[in-house]
């Protein structure tokens, strides 16, 4: 049996990739016999109090957080899994260090892609850095002052107290200069979808259908743009937005300014069975973000029989769907254009390999190759 403590600034309980996968994975983990303790900013496990980011479920820790980190101690795991890089990422990195145990990190976010769109001021992450990993090694040198500079030497902290990096794709590090230092340390396990609804598609529907949270980093203005060029040869078509909405996007006025309002669905938080319908009601998934690792959404979907467009070519590259996808560029007519196409011509051939792709990819695989992971670090095995 293995004892494992998670780490998470994402509420667990939350709607989010990363806690999708923390529930997937711990719930697994427990039916082979294996015990899981879960810190997190929101409920079950440990919770620790936290400020709000304005990042979805991402949040700040409060300190001091010695209280979290003695009963965790008292726990006595065998490894820490850390799933995110902030301060509770950088709390259980300095819990495997004073317990002597490795320590695990899954690479979920990108926080280069994501600064591009919350502009925290470049000393308050150095700070930020300081105060939350001062117990951790720098890491890789990493060279300059600006915002990115901050953002890959807090990564690089987390980096070199892993002992093994989980990375959800084979590009997740796309953006990450120091990368290469780091590659002897990492394994590729893909996350399995969160919702399994299969083949649910009749193939008349004219509805796009996005699934995650709505907000600026998610690609959702290119979306409505693209949409707004789609509706003019399809006017038919309808629009369905299903998951949490970020107040920052100003969404109701976009949509009223783009004349979108009546034909697009705002469903907001959407759970299980609603899940399902939605992807049952579609004709195509569109997946505009850039700033993904992992696209849990993109399996859901090949499950439901959807045949999918997406415009980070970088992660296609490295996803176990992106040779079953049709790729768009991240410009409104490209992916306008490439939603048309996809609600009218045959994919099945394509909707059938991404269908494979995806149904093969379980939560028991993907439990036993996380703990293959967790006994090479045990054991000192990156291979």
């Amino acid at each position: 049996m293995v004892r494992i403590a998670h780490f998470s600034d994402a509420a667990a309980d939350g709607v989010n990739g990363i806690a999708t996968s923390i529930r997937l994975l711990t719930g697994q983990l427990s039916e082979l016999g294996h015990e899981s303790l879960v810190v997190s900013t929101g409920r079950g496990g440990i919770k620790v109090p936290s400020l709000p980011t304005g990042m979805g479920d991402f949040r700040f820790a409060l300190v001091p957080l010695l209280p979290m980190r003695k009963r965790v101690l008292a726990w006595r795991p065998d490894v820490a899994h850390v799933h995110t890089p902030g301060p509770l990422g950088a709390a259980g990195m300095t819990v495997a260090r004073e317990l002597g145990i490795p320590a695990v990190y899954t690479y979920h976010t990108d926080m280069h892609g994501y600064s591009a769109f919350y502009h925290f001021p470049t000393p308050v992450i150095r700070a930020g850095t300081a105060l939350y990993a001062r117990r951790l090694r720098r890491g890789a040198r990493v060279d300059g002052w600006g915002k990115y500079a901050a953002v890959e030497a807090a990564n690089a902290r987390i980096f070199e107290a892993a002992r093994v990096i989980i990375l959800p794709t084979a590009t997740a590090l796309r953006h990450c200069r120091t990368a290469d230092s780091y590659a002897h340390k990492t394994r590729v396990i893909a996350t399995p979808p969160g919702h399994r609804s299969e083949r649910a598609r009749s193939g008349t529907s004219s509805t796009v259908l996005f699934v995650g949270r709505v907000s600026e980093e998610k690609g959702i203005p290119l979306l409505l743009d693209a949409f707004a060029l789609l509706r003019r040869d399809r006017p038919e078509a309808r629009l369905v937005l299903a998951g949490p909405v970020s107040r920052r996007l100003g969404l109701r006025r976009r949509l009223d300014r783009a004349g979108l309002t009546s034909s697009t669905l705002v469903t907001g938080v959407l759970h299980d069975e609603e899940v399902l319908a939605a992807y049952r009601g579609a004709g195509v998934f569109a997946f505009p973000s850039t700033t993904d690792t992992q696209g849990l959404v993109l399996h859901e979907a090949a499950l439901a029989g959807l045949p999918i467009v997406m415009v980070d070519r970088e992660l296609a590259a490295g996803h176990p769907l992106g040779g079953a996808v049709r790729l768009a560029d991240p410009e409104p007519a490209s992916l306008a254009s490439a939603l048309r196409a996809s609600l009218t011509e045959d994919r099945d051939a394509q909707v059938q390999k991404a269908f494979q792709i995806a149904y093969a990819l379980t939560p028991a695989l993907f439990a036993e190759r996380t703990l293959d992971a967790y006994r090479a670090a045990l054991t000192g095995d990156r291979e």
